[in-house]
């Protein structure tokens, strides 16, 4: 009697166990996907951001992520308190708002997928006390060689009267009230413009507004410009085309024996936000883009992982049967680098541009569409016929050879010359990149088309500085040095004397010239001509190759 109590008593105590132990995982039914939540930035007493990133979706796709806070630890996504921020693995930024000031909080990423949400590391971070002003620095414009007009807007006075605002400048970083350079303007909350005085011709500064009030003083974003003067002919001349054409900005960068000597923006980057254009702001450069793939598959070939006569497609082509193999007797395997170079290909824009064809479309099933059934209308190697699809299969090619991606490999390029800001452009509005100006065209919309798409031979975004640099590492002149020898950079354009490159589409014009020995110079809009996409260019261009020689006293400064 007392055996069969005891296996009794055994046995329940087993199915307790089992119970409990299920019941004891407090992650059953929780994905593991691999999420970091991003320390907090940009914090005020009303607001942070944060944001995090997804490494892995588990086998099933992100549909929200986002973060989420509380004042209490370990906050979930059924409060309120949390922001959306797209959906699928990767980095993303979010903007936490309505928050309190003097306040502990405690925020984490999340994401969630079919099979539940997962959180990453909790962060906390405490908002500071509401008793200084909120300010914002204006941009900087009207820049000479001995003042600058900036200014900014006092949001809130923080609770306390603004005793005293403006703008103070330094040449060093975070420049402060205790300044004698500094101005004063006013002492109420709104919008004020300031004049920066007393500047030294071709010097970097360092601008920020500020509020006072009896609890000390606020700052505004910091700005940096370069105090220049004024290229009074050349500034006039573009002023009456930018009229012409009613374009809204441009940006110009002038080298003279290899130094930046002159560069500024006019007009508006953006017109619905009243945004000035700026010496950092970044265009999609269009086909300018084409030289930067030039010069990487001469370096290529300088190192030797390639040559300009190594055929493209087929067996024995660089890219092999990648794209597919070429129809016999197709003359398609006949097609080398140098025949991509040079617009040579003997393919055409019949019936299409097959790089401005239906935006769905990926660069590979473009790529095995012409190969397997666009006949060539040229024999290879006997007639110019400007062709972005040409380019755009250097890229691949550029691709195959270094095992890398095209963006990736370029940026290995660019470091180096001291460019940290070009990338790859969007293809929206939506998708517009920090710093990138917005483009105008009123018959044909600049954000409907694949610009993504284009990379290698209209893809990229730069400023004028940027691919002054990239010039000054090409140009075949002895005070900076080039990265590929002269007999490399003479098998192009690049071995002439004078040389430009234009770049075109909806809502973008570029000049990127070597006028010659001494003068090379970059021209970017944020528009084009309706109906006639050359005679912007080609009126922007003549302003700059007839006023840059004309001028007869060039400073000794470089703004690089």
């Amino acid at each position: 009697m007392n055996k069969r109590i005891l296996q009794i008593m055994l046995l329940w105590s087993f199915l307790i166990f089992i119970g409990c132990s299920k019941d004891s995982d407090p992650d059953s039914g929780t994905p593991d996907l691999n999420i970091t939540t991003t320390a907090v930035s940009n914090l005020t007493s009303n607001s942070a951001v944060s944001g995090g990133n997804i490494s892995s979706d588990a086998g099933s796709a992100i549909s929200a992520r986002g973060v989420v806070w509380n004042t209490s630890k370990s906050p979930e996504i059924s409060l309120t308190t949390k922001t959306t921020n797209g959906t699928g693995i990767g980095i993303f930024s979010s903007e936490l708002t309505n928050l309190t000031p003097s306040t502990t909080y405690f925020v984490r990423a999340y994401a969630t997928n079919g099979q539940g949400t997962d959180y990453g590391d909790e962060v906390s971070f405490t908002t500071p006390a509401a008793n200084l002003p909120v300010v914002s620095t204006t941009a900087v414009t009207s820049v000479t060689g001995t003042e600058a007009t900036s200014g900014g807007n006092v949001q809130s006075d923080g609770g306390s009267a603004i005793l005293s605002r403006g703008v103070c400048w330094n040449t060093s970083p975070n420049p402060t009230v205790a300044l004698t350079t500094k101005t004063s303007n006013g002492t109420t909350i709104g919008s004020f413009q300031s004049t920066a005085s007393g500047l030294t011709d071709g010097t970097r500064y360092y601008l920020r507004a500020y509020a006072t009030t009896a609890n000390g003083t606020a700052y505004g974003n910091e700005i940096t410009f370069q105090a220049m003067a004024a290229f009074v002919s050349l500034d006039n001349a573009l002023a009456a085309k930018m009229s012409k054409f009613t374009v809204p900005g441009i940006s110009i960068a002038i080298l003279r024996n290899e130094k930046l000597v002159y560069v500024k923006s006019y007009g508006m980057a953006d017109k619905e936000a009243q945004q000035a254009a700026t010496n950092e702001d970044l265009y999609r450069i269009a086909s300018v883009s084409k030289p930067l793939t030039a010069i990487a598959i001469l370096k290529l070939e300088q190192e030797g992982k390639l040559a300009l006569s190594n055929t493209v497609f087929g067996a024995n082509g660089i890219l092999g049967n990648d794209f597919g193999a070429p129809p016999a007797g197709s003359n398609k395997d006949l097609i080398t680098i140098q025949h991509l170079l040079d617009h040579t290909s003997g393919w055409v824009n019949v019936p299409d541009d097959p790089m401005f064809s239906d935006n769905a479309r990926t660069r590979t099933e473009i790529i095995k569409d012409l190969v397997a059934n666009r006949a060539l209308a040229n024999p290879v190697g006997t007639k110019y016929y400007y062709l972005n699809f040409g380019y755009s299969v250097l890229g691949r090619v550029i691709e195959k050879v270094t095992g890398t991606p095209y963006e990736q490999y370029m940026q290995t390029l660019f470091t180096p010359m001291g460019i940290s800001t070009m990338t790859l452009a969007g293809n929206t509005l939506a998708e517009r990149k920090p710093h990138e100006v917005r483009y105008y065209q009123s018959e044909y919309s600049p954000y409907d088309m694949n610009v993504n798409r284009m990379d290698s031979h209209g893809g990229w975004l730069a400023s004028a500085t940027d691919l002054a640099r990239f010039m000054v590492r090409i140009d075949r002149n002895s005070q900076v040095a080039d990265i590929l020898s002269t007999t490399q950079l003479n098998k192009l354009y690049f071995g002439y004397s004078n040389w430009y490159h234009t770049g075109s589409l909806p809502g973008t014009s570029t000049l990127f010239c070597r006028m010659n020995d001494t003068y090379s110079f970059v021209l970017l809009s944020n528009t084009r001509t309706n109906n006639n996409p050359d005679q912007i260019l080609n009126e922007l261009y003549n302003v700059m190759i007839s006023e840059i020689p004309a001028r007869s006293s060039w400073p000794s400064y470089d703004l690089f």
